[in-house]
Formats: C-alpha cells, structure tokens, sequence
C-alpha cells in the first residue's frame, strides 16, 4: 500500500490534468484517489481472501474455522478504508493539530475494530463449546464473554487516549459494588441459573414436577428464570433461585423407560388367572399399536388390594417419556374395558358392591 501511494503521488503532478489544478485541489484529488483505491482492494480482498476462508470453512467438520470466517466478516473493507484515510490525510490542507486528532482518532478505530474482532471470535468459540455442553445456555455465554471483552477493550482504548484507567477501575469495583447490592435478586438468579446449566440435573426437554405442584417440560433456562410448558400448553415462569432451592422430580433425569401402571378393579368371584391373561393381551397390543410405549418391553399384571368395590390390580407397561402416559393410558382404559367385556370379566361399581354386602347378609 505504502508503495502505491508513493507512486500515485509520483505520478499524478505529471498528469495534465492535474498539473493545471492548485495545490490544495490536487491534494483533494489525490487523498480522494487513494481512498477509492483502498476501497476497491478492500472489496477485492474481501471477496477472495475471505471468502476462499468461508469456502474453505464450510468445507471442513470442525467449527473453529467457521467462527474465525464469521469474526472477520467486513475486516478487510473496513480495515482497507481506514488504511486509505490513514494514508489520505497527509496530502489534505489541513492545520496540523487536526492532523493529529485524525491519527488519533485512526488508531482508536484501529482498537475498535480489533475488539469487535475478538469479540466475535470470542463469543463464537464460547457459543460452540455452550452448545455442545448444553444448547440452552448458549445466548448466556455469548452475553457474559462479550461484556468482558467489550469491557476490557473499552479500558485499552482509554489507555491508549491518555486516560488514566485506575481510576476508572477503581470506580468500576465501587460501582460494582454499589450494582451488586442493589441487584442482588436478579444476580441471585444469574447465577442460579448458571449452577442449573452447570449442573445439567434440569435441562430443555426435561419433565419435571416441584415440591409446589407445578410440572411441565422444561422449555428454557435464561439468565433469569426457567420456563416450564405446563401440560394444558401454558408456560410457567420460575426464578432461577425458586428452582435450585425446590425439591424436584425429574423424570428425564436418568434417560430411561418409565413404567406406567394403570390401576384397575375386578369383581370379587372372577377367574384371575384369565383376567391376568386378557389385560396382558391388552396391553401388548396397545404396546404395539400405540407412538410412545417401548416396543420391546413387556407388560406385567400385579393384583396387591382387596377393596370394597373388588379386587384391584395394576398393568404396567413401559414408556419412553413421561409425556407419551397420557395417551397410552388413555389407550389401555379402552382396550381394557372393550376386552374385559368381550370375556365377560365383570367390573365393580358402588351398586354391585351394596348388593353383595346386602346378599351377604
């Protein structure tokens, strides 16, 4: 770039053109030449270089060459117009002390830019590396890396404008300080929320039911709170600290089958190996039939309660989440009930029961 320009203003006092203008023209004509010039090879730089980068990424299984593609988006056209203003300057007819604020001024943007490149770049690996640990506190890594780069950032270019920064960091502890007590719930649920992500015992997608009654699918852990999706399709909105002090049922925790038991009566007198045979056919075929169940598994009958409306059993089968048991309950009722009455399996009801007891006496 240096050498281009020595040879454009080599060159261009000789023009005709410009041997017929003044000097101060000819000095606007020139800085506007180079800055033209440094425009047209930013462009260019940034359509080949960068973009064989961004081919090149994509190409590739690994991430990290994304987010470097990514961070230094628009670097080689800005960078080039300020290299073009940079070298433009000198030939302007301008006081020298507005000179100096305007290289002043070129290296603060320099600071500038480097810091939105690091930033991005930053942000990018911590987005990666939050994603692949857990999806959900990506937005807050992304959030909590770029204050402390912008704000690191911020003091180096302070530093390098002449102003003192200790005691800026001196106000920023105090103020800090003086933050942190009046914003102690909300921080409270900061880093609440970031012992959850840590932790990964409560994750998106998560069933989960707190020692209050409120359960749901776990939709979202912000800074803040955690969203739970309410089975009637409602969201309910927890405080972080509500939550890492809850006692809670979580049952995705494990990353197994549940059982499901549907609980069932029978009239005293019936046949209970053959009941145990029909509910077992039931459930195999519901099992079969019906999105959710393990299709592998199989059911179980356990009779365990002699009630006053008849003899109570379960049938168990097995479920992949905790949000398939409502239909495949709602199956297994039916079927239930559709077979027992085929085999004339008889079900209790209050008036069954008094007649009995009735009988009985």
């Amino acid at each position: 770039m240096p050498f281009l320009i020595s040879l454009f203003a080599t060159i261009s006092p000789r023009a005709s053109f410009l041997s017929q203008m003044t000097e101060n023209t000819r000095g606007f004509v020139i800085a506007g030449g180079i800055l033209v010039i440094s425009i047209i090879l930013g462009l260019i730089l940034e359509r080949v270089l960068i973009g064989s980068i961004r081919r090149l990424a994509a190409s590739t299984a690994g991430k990290v060459d994304d987010v470097i593609a990514a961070a230094l988006k628009g670097v080689a056209r800005w960078g080039f117009v300020l290299i073009g203003v940079y070298y433009a300057v000198p030939f302007l007819p301008l006081p020298e002390s507005i000179d100096k604020q305007i290289t002043g001024g070129f290296r603060i943007a320099v600071l500038i830019g480097a810091v939105i490149v690091v930033a991005r770049f930053a942000s990018g690996i911590a987005a990666h590396y939050a994603h692949r640990l857990l999806p959900s506190s990506v937005s807050m890594a992304k959030v909590v890396v770029n204050v402390v780069v912008f704000t690191i950032g911020l003091l180096v270019i302070f530093q390098t404008m002449g102003i003192a920064i200790a005691p800026i960091i001196t106000a920023l502890g105090v103020g800090g300080l003086a933050v942190a007590l009046a914003l102690q719930d909300t921080l409270a649920n900061f880093f609440a929320g970031i012992n959850i992500l840590a932790t990964r015992q409560i994750r998106p997608g998560d069933y989960i039911r707190l020692d209050g009654g409120q359960e749901g699918v776990v939709y979202d852990v912000s800074w803040r709170t955690t969203t739970l999706r309410v089975p009637n399709n409602q969201f309910v909105i927890v405080p972080n600290t509500k939550m890492a002090q809850a006692i809670v049922n979580n049952f995705n925790v494990t990353g197994h089958a549940l059982s499901m038991p549907v609980t069932v009566s029978i009239a005293y007198g019936s046949d209970l190996a053959k009941v145990e045979r029909v509910a077992i056919e039931s459930a195999r075929e519901v099992i079969t039939r019906v999105e959710g169940a393990v299709p592998d598994s199989q059911p179980v009958v356990r009779f365990h309660t002699f009630a006053d409306l008849g003899i109570k059993f379960d049938v168990v089968i097995r479920v992949k989440q905790f949000t398939d048991q409502s239909l495949l309950k709602h199956e297994l009722v039916k079927a239930l009930q559709a077979r027992f009455a085929a085999e004339g399996i008889e079900l209790p009801s209050p008036l069954h029961a008094a007649i009995q007891r009735n009988l009985g006496n």
